[in-house]
């Protein structure tokens, strides 16, 4: 059975017995003895006993209470022994912790905060300069979410205090040499820090006169201290914005880009780009200027960013002018390529045609063709007009409008439209149309596209198509034409998508839905209102006014209804009175 005793370590009660004690107190009076007469041994033996209280805590636990010679033994192997620590004085330095394990943690760094001491903790931690880290918390700022991540952060991560601490925060083994190295390091440190306030607590009694200028002086430094700090976030934002106009242009050329939902390869808008030049000289200049335009300053915003944060050597100024030069070379390229494709669109011409529809009984019927085309084009928004099958395009600026017939007759109204560098240019153009469009007597059958005929060029193609409808016919619009009418006026106000599957009469008010749940209760009402009109027109009296001589004679004629008869009768009423003349 062996003894035990209490013992207060680094702040901490731990249970040992005789021999680990003996060895322990042989161990530290050693210590003592090694370090009575450096500078900050105090500081060095306090660190040391909490260093050995951490290790001992990691051998206790529930099952195991007391500290034995073996926990002493290990506790010893990994901070060193004294006369080790001697051999390393004498030149023969002896790595204790190469091969030993030791925990890496994140600290907060107090000594050289600004606030809290996170970033330069961080950078202490993943062993890199506190600028970086302090830029990544400034980025993070302006995302939105950088200061509450910095003040969780202070408030989750514990302060590096004691040597120990400060060790483990830098991934350093907390060993004896270590220990005594970083302590004279930081007694260093503080004394020249003394020392050269103290030099220039001196100086400025020395020089009193020129108090002015050195505080002049120090202002500059700061303000000089602020503008490197300010021209390190440019170059982050230079060198970010670089990285991200990179990355569009490779996932432009080897994925793609979505335009309005559309997803568009590199081939589709090479073909989109041959669909808008009229000959291979304006699509090579477009591509050669927009990669001139592009290559330049693109290089320069990345170089820049890396020259702000990493101070890199100034580039050749044979390669910066060459930048330059292709640069405004692209400029050149794209302006003369972008204004010779632009004068195809100078002008726009219409071909319209006109058709009258046979409909018997008053009865119309709209539908339109349902294809592989028709079924890609489902959810798409009303801008987006063009489309690619099978390396083939396929635009969709298709309209079809419904109107009240200044005729007594139906018909449909076609208008065919592009544009050209001049009116006889974009009629051409506008012929060059291939689109389905069927009408078998009262039935219209029309696609929600068109494509053009080959050999011609795109030159914002549309077709617009309107029926005008006498009043009292009616069209009936089958399912899927929701996708072919545009912007279709009602009565009944409804959305060109509810107007499908609907029979659609034109009334002396409007185009008017017969067979919609409010239809009935509209149709009441318009009774009503006729009615009422009806009573207050018989009840409404004609008036008339003569003046004859020296009196105003007012004749009033009301109308009764004689229902014997089914006639009007007009009963007079005539008023005299003396005229004033003013």
């Amino acid at each position: 059975m062996k003894k035990t005793f209490n013992i207060n370590l680094g702040g901490m009660i731990f249970h040992i017995d005789d021999d680990a004690f003996n060895k322990l107190e042989a161990y530290l009076s050693a210590l003592r003895q090694q370090f009575s007469s450096t500078s900050g041994g105090d500081e060095i033996l306090a660190d040391v006993e909490t260093r050995i209280a951490e290790l001992f805590k990691e051998r206790t636990s529930n099952a195991k209470e007391v500290i034995n010679l073996k926990d002493v033994d290990e506790a010893i192997a990994i901070i060193g022994e004294p006369q080790d620590f001697w051999h390393e004085e004498d030149g023969e330095s002896q790595a204790y912790s190469s091969n030993m394990s030791y925990e890496k943690r994140v600290m907060r760094d107090v000594d050289n905060r600004v606030l809290g001491g996170v970033a330069s903790g961080l950078a202490a931690y993943f062993n890199i300069d506190v600028i970086w880290v302090r830029l990544l918390f400034v980025a993070l700022m302006f995302a939105g979410f950088g200061v509450l991540l910095y003040i969780i952060l202070w408030l989750v991560v514990p302060a590096a205090r004691t040597t120990t601490e400060k060790l483990q925060m830098r991934g350093k083994p907390v060993t004896l040499s270590n220990i005594e190295s970083f302590v004279k390091d930081e007694a260093h440190a503080v004394g020249a820090n003394m020392s050269k306030l103290g030099g220039k607590v001196k100086n400025y009694g020395q020089r009193s006169p020129n108090i002015i200028a050195q505080f002049f002086t120090a202002i500059f430094d700061i303000i000089k201290m602020i503008l490197r700090f300010f021209f390190k976030i440019i170059g982050f934002f230079f060198l970010g914005i670089g990285f991200i106009v990179l990355l569009s242009i490779l996932t432009a050329v080897f994925i793609g880009i979505d335009i309005n939902e559309y997803h568009y390869s590199l081939y589709e808008a090479s073909d989109l780009l041959q669909l808008l030049s009229i000959d291979s000289g304006i699509y090579n200049g477009l591509v050669f200027g927009t990669v001139l335009l592009i290559i330049g300053p693109l290089f320069l915003i990345i170089y820049f960013g890396l020259r702000l944060l990493f101070s890199v050597e100034p580039i050749n100024k044979g390669v910066r002018n060459g930048l330059l030069l292709s640069t405004l070379l692209g400029i050149v390229i794209l302006s003369i390529s972008g204004g010779r494709m632009a004068r195809q669109f100078d002008d726009s011409n219409t071909i319209s045609s006109e058709e009258l529809i046979d409909a018997p009984n008053g009865m119309i019927v709209l539908e339109v063709l349902k294809d592989s085309i028709y079924d890609l084009t489902d959810h798409r928004h009303r801008d987006d007009f063009w489309t690619f099958v099978d390396g083939k395009s396929f635009f969709t600026d298709v309209e079809f409008d419904i109107r009240k017939s200044d005729k007594d007759y139906s018909y449909l109204l076609i208008n065919t439209t592009a544009r050209g560098v001049n009116r006889h240019e974009a009629r051409r153009n506008a012929s060059a149309v291939n689109h389905y469009l069927k009408l078998d007597s009262n039935r219209i059958k029309a696609a929600n596209y068109f494509t053009i005929k080959d050999g011609a060029y795109y030159r914002a193609h549309s077709i617009k198509m309107k029926l005008y409808l006498a009043e009292g016919d009616t069209v009936f619009l089958s399912k899927g034409t929701d996708r072919l009418i545009y912007d279709v006026h009602n009565l009944q106000n409804y959305w060109d998508v509810d107007m499908a599957d609907h029979f659609w009469t034109m009334t002396d008010r409007g185009l008017f839905c017969t067979d919609c749940k409010d239809s009935d209760a509209i149709k009441r009402k318009w009774e009503k209102e006729e009615i009422e009109s009806e009573d207050q027109n018989q009840k409404s009296g004609e008036q008339e006014v003569i003046i004859e001589d020296d009196r105003i004679i007012i004749r009033e004629a009301y109308f009764e209804k004689d229902e014997a008869k089914d006639l009007k009768l007009a009963l007079f009423h005539r008023q005299e009175a003396l005229a004033t003349i003013i």
